[in-house]
């Protein structure tokens, strides 16, 4: 049986949750423990692990989302639900950007919230066998890996991709093929090796980079599954494929990279902080200079206009954003500074290539 936390300031409302007929063999779930607001459900989640937590939005001392961004930071719980009235429901889409598994109206509805947890215990369980399945590849090759991805090869394939070296690309191609040919070309193992090596390099750039994680999707190659391919090349392609993309992020995004100058202050700034909804004032008051000074700096630099460089961030950060299914295309605006969502799509559309529409139906695929 799955295990529930319900996290709500009104008793009432988590006595009647708990009364509906939802819980135990009908839904596979059951609420072993309660918290009134977010801090005490963080001081119960570290003494007890639960599977789900559904947490009302609006409460005292630590309120709904930030216990969500609490929970999926430090990986408390696998899935996080959350509870919102009518006037709540932008909060809530907000939530599904930020890592909620779904949100459901006050008060809950006793169908819905049967379909919810039905569709919560097939992701949970799934997840808990893809976990399990990794942990066996990885005690398999704990001793071993050290002769597969050496230390040296983590820290000069992440180098070399800040660097925006060509070379990258080939010497981490050059690293999963020895690797492959250690390993008999046999696809389960080298998944295993993948698995160990490949997060390892994208740590160690998330530690100098932390803005990267805003960028792309870093699960993209901790999810490797043999289901997907057909055979060793198959897999080398796939993750080529993904360091490659990684590698021209940091070519478009992070400018002023060998002076490390004033660009290089200014890109780190826009590229951490591009949620608030930045522009040429903000960033030269944030910074403390001069805006037609850091303007002129910019282009004389890196050869594109500051208002070019912002878009393009704006643009890459909107299509990390878009990823989530249920998101809407005015939240995603709101997040970057545009307060007209037809506008964000035609500069998206224009930046793109491709429709928000198009641009989502293809990333379903």
């Amino acid at each position: 049986m799955l295990k529930v936390m319900l996290v709500d300031d009104v008793e009432i409302v988590r006595i009647e949750m708990k009364r509906m007929p939802v819980w135990g063999e009908k839904s596979g779930f059951e609420v072993v423990c309660e918290a009134k607001n977010g801090e005490e459900a963080l001081e119960k989640l570290e003494k007890q692990e639960v599977d789900m937590v559904i947490t009302d939005i609006r409460m005292p001392k630590l309120d709904g989302m930030e216990l969500l961004n609490e929970i999926v930071a430090n990986r408390l719980c696998s899935c996080v639900v959350l509870l919102s009235d009518i006037s709540e429901f932008s909060y809530a889409r907000q939530g599904m950007i930020l890592g909620a598994f779904d949100y459901i109206p006050k008060p809950a509805d006793e169908e819905e919230l049967l379909k919810l947890l039905k569709r919560a215990y097939e992701h949970i369980i799934d997840e808990k066998k893809e976990n399990e399945r990794v942990k066996k590849l990885e005690e398999v090759f704990e001793e071993k890996i050290g002769e597969f991805f050496q230390g040296v090869d983590i820290k000069e394939i992440a180098a070399l991709i800040q660097s925006r070296d060509e070379k990258a690309i080939d010497k981490i191609r050059h690293t999963v093929k020895r690797i492959g040919a250690n390993l008999d070309y046999n696809l389960l193992k080298a998944e295993g090796a993948m698995k160990k090596g490949i997060p390892l390099v994208i740590s160690s750039l998330l530690l100098e980079n932390p803005w990267l994680e805003k960028y792309i999707n870093t699960s993209v190659l901790n999810n490797l599954t043999t289901r997907q391919f057909s055979g060793f090349d198959e897999l080398l392609d796939y993750i080529m494929r993904d360091v490659t993309y990684i590698f021209n992020i940091f070519q478009a995004l992070q400018l002023g990279y060998h002076e490390k100058g004033i660009v290089w202050e200014m890109c780190n700034y826009i590229l951490q902080n591009i949620d608030e909804g930045l522009s040429l004032q903000t960033v030269a008051e944030r910074l403390y200079m001069n805006r037609t000074y850091i303007s002129e700096v910019f282009k004389q630099k890196t050869g594109i206009s500051f208002t070019e460089y912002l878009t393009r961030v704006k643009m890459e950060r909107a299509k990390k954003l878009l990823e989530a299914e249920e998101v809407k295309v005015y939240e995603v605006a709101e997040v970057l500074g545009y307060k007209d969502s037809e506008y964000f799509g035609k500069i998206f559309k224009k930046y793109a290539g491709k429709s928000i529409t198009e641009f989502k139906q293809v990333n379903r695929q």
